[in-house]
């Protein structure tokens, strides 16, 4: 049998045919590219699928999607650290990323911020079941008399879901359960659920999706949702890989995903949410082309030390910023343009990765010294997998010296990144189109993606 996969992204459409042995292994037989045509993309998805015919007729196929960069999401909760960040792991695990973030009462500057830079959708959420109201009904009522009018998600406290449907009636409202029904239950799967139709239902809009969609009878899966249940799967069915990161790094965006099982840990305190196994967060300002600049900002002094090291001009630095930057598929064909590129990598895998990791301080009790964690302890995990173009493709990548550089952050708490680990790429970056066919087969594409790695940083046992 062979089956088809293809990732529509906003730059490139990629695909590649699979051969599925009777035993159940996944094996190449064909990667094929095209630039996306972003005011058709059924025409670089019909390229792409006519390109890998040419290596034997398709049995099946899947497809995701990412052409619209994702859906934005505005999160509101009550307490920040509660309801909010509920919000946040919910948007992110359905592949959205975060635009706005609102907590408490919505003040008239918040409306005001939503109407001008309207999401795409409103994450609405705010206390535990039979809890506090006050606040949900006074934002229900804010947002009924604001204009705006993006699809909302209620996911908030059940109590006052009668009334927050009579406020929000005129409304596109989708009432799902509540995020957090108790401070000991976190529940983010109907509300991740409910954006990922709210994203099908946007992406598949004009722009040629819905002739795919006619064509193939088939929706496509938003991108970075397919990748956050291909996490999953690869903890599960692949051995080894129980615990490990992924970092995919993009011209606009990194993305970080980790698997990690939380233990106890004598003398620490946790607090906040539990965590999920698998998480991903999305850093909208760390890119290797668009977000550029903001990338170079974000890592000023480890990168200035670094073109010091390398005798670089600050100067010149600058200059390619801008190039790639207004020329998104520049590709540097000389040293000094690969060692900025390299310093730029470096950044957003290091901004990425601490602000995905979780934290921890020393606090003095009646009772002693006491550790206190907030998110999650990513210091032992020893692998990480490089995704996307820079990563996939160069070789020489480290991404030890950078992680090595994480010690505290600006208030002076230790960050629970990892320091030293052995680093993998996905070489012909076939990761997005393995998550597509781990909606059918899982074991298989979750053994064929780990096996395909390439061990590039190898680190003692």
């Amino acid at each position: 049998m062979i089956i088809t996969s293809i990732d529509i992204g906003s730059t490139w459409t990629k695909g590649a045919a699979f051969e599925m042995s009777a035993s159940g292994t996944l094996r190449l037989l064909a990667r094929e590219t095209r630039p996306t045509s972003v005011d058709n993309l059924s025409e670089s998805f019909f390229g792409v699928c006519r390109d890998l015919e040419k290596h034997g007729k398709s049995d099946r196929l899947f497809y995701s999607s990412s052409a619209k960069g994702g859906l934005c999401v505005a999160a509101l909760g009550i307490v920040p650290e509660v309801t909010s960040e509920m919000a946040r792991i919910a948007a992110y695990s359905a592949g959205a990323k975060i635009s706005q973030v609102y907590s408490y009462r919505l003040t008239r500057s918040d409306i005001l911020a939503l109407e001008e830079t309207p999401p795409d959708i409103l994450l609405f959420a705010g206390g535990t079941d039979g809890g506090h109201t006050d606040c949900v009904l006074k934002n229900a009522a804010a947002i009924a008399k604001s204009s705006l009018t993006c699809p909302i998600v209620y996911a908030g406290n059940r109590s006052v879901r009668d009334e927050v449907a009579e406020l929000l009636a005129a409304r596109d409202v989708t009432f799902v359960d509540n995020l957090l029904p108790s401070l000991e239950q976190p529940n983010p799967e109907p509300a991740r659920l409910a954006l990922r139709e709210v994203f099908l239902a946007s992406i598949v809009k004009g722009k040629g999706l819905d002739i795919i969609v006619d064509a193939t009878g088939e929706e496509p899966t938003p991108t970075p949702y397919a990748i956050y249940e291909y996490c999953q799967h690869i903890r599960h069915y692949a051995p080894g890989w129980e615990e490990f990161m992924l970092i995919d790094l993009g011209g606009a965006t990194t993305d970080v995903y980790s698997c990690h099982g939380e233990q106890p840990v004598n003398g620490t305190v946790r607090r906040g949410l539990p965590e999920p196994l698998v998480k991903r967060t999305v850093e909208g300002d760390l890119g290797m082309r668009i977000s550029a600049n903001s990338a170079a900002a974000a890592g000023k002094h480890l990168i200035q030390d670094g073109l010091q090291q390398l005798g670089l001009a600050e100067k010149a630095f600058r200059a390619h910023l801008n190039c790639v930057s207004k020329s998104p598929d520049t590709i540097p064909d000389n040293a000094a343009g690969r060692a900025f590129d390299e310093a730029l990598a470096g950044s957003c895998v290091v901004n990425a990765c601490s602000r995905h990791a979780g934290r921890v301080h020393q606090v003095s009790t009646v009772d002693g010294v006491v550790n206190v964690q907030t998110g999650r302890d990513l210091s032992c995990v020893r692998r990480v997998i490089g995704s996307g173009g820079y990563l996939s493709n160069v070789t020489r990548f480290d991404p030890n010296p950078w992680l090595a550089s994480l010690s505290v952050d600006e208030h002076s708490k230790q960050i629970l990144a990892p320091k030293y680990v052995a680093f993998y790429r996905d070489e012909h970056y076939l990761f997005p189109l393995l998550a597509n066919i781990a909606r059918g087969y899982p074991e298989a594409a979750a053994r064929a993606g780990t096996a395909q790695l390439q061990l590039s940083i190898a680190i003692a046992a």
